[in-house]
């Protein structure tokens, strides 16, 4: 398989993976993966930190639901923030960010993200996917340093309430891993899985840094 027989199909409203996944160089198409996404999760019963790469999968599925996705490699990815092994989700109103961001304040927990892609041949969906698990330490920022951050609207569409990119919020302290996977879209696990498609990216990255993807790994 080549990109020119399945060009790449990035299953997600987030722009944040849009971005990363342009690093790459490749040519891809956007598309929402249909589904009630919060009410298939409700069906999961495996470990905590399966959940991610079991949402990606379900994507996949729900994207190749539709016919016009049949001769796509489709791409998808899920975010899951987990404070002693729980999850934290996206907050449902601003009261549940400000629990949701008070509970990680001054404290270490996990952002894995599961990553799939798939491709119909044969008449038959082949996926291959992967997580990737990065411990995070939160700064001990005030409530009035929250209050300011919720007000700004950035925390209300991302798993635990919080965007590590964010300039002027700044919430973390350390990593110890993928920065990338705490943006969204660890692209050291999505290189492997798009080579198992036989597709390779334009851009290597850098060779001066740990992470040829991003100077912000610690890893």
């Amino acid at each position: 398989m080549t990109t020119t027989q399945h060009p790449l199909l990035l299953a997600s409203a987030s722009p944040r993976r849009r971005q990363i996944l342009a690093t790459l160089g490749l040519p891809y198409d956007v598309a929402v993966a249909p589904g009630d996404e919060d009410a298939a999760q409700t069906q999961y019963r495996g470990p905590a930190d399966g959940m991610a790469q079991w949402t990606a999968s379900y994507k996949a599925l729900m994207m190749f639901s539709r016919a016009e996705v049949t001769r796509q490699l489709v791409i998808t990815a899920d975010t899951t923030v987990l404070l002693d092994e729980q999850v934290l989700g996206k907050p449902r109103d601003e009261d549940h960010a400000r629990e949701l961001l008070r509970s990680l304040r001054g404290r270490w927990h996990r952002v894995v993200t599961g990553v799939a892609v798939t491709s119909m041949y044969d008449g038959q969906l082949h996926t291959r996917g992967a997580s990737c698990s990065t411990p995070v330490l939160m700064r001990p920022y005030s409530d009035e340093e929250i209050d300011a951050y919720i007000a700004s609207g950035d925390p209300m569409d991302k798993a635990g309430a919080y965007g590590i990119q964010h300039t002027d919020f700044r919430p973390t302290e350390r990593i110890d891993g993928c920065y990338l996977n705490v943006v969204g879209l660890p692209l050291c696990t999505l290189v492997q899985l798009l080579a198992m498609f036989d597709v390779h990216p334009v851009n290597n990255g850098s060779a001066h840094s740990t992470c040829p993807w991003s100077e912000q790994c610690h890893v």
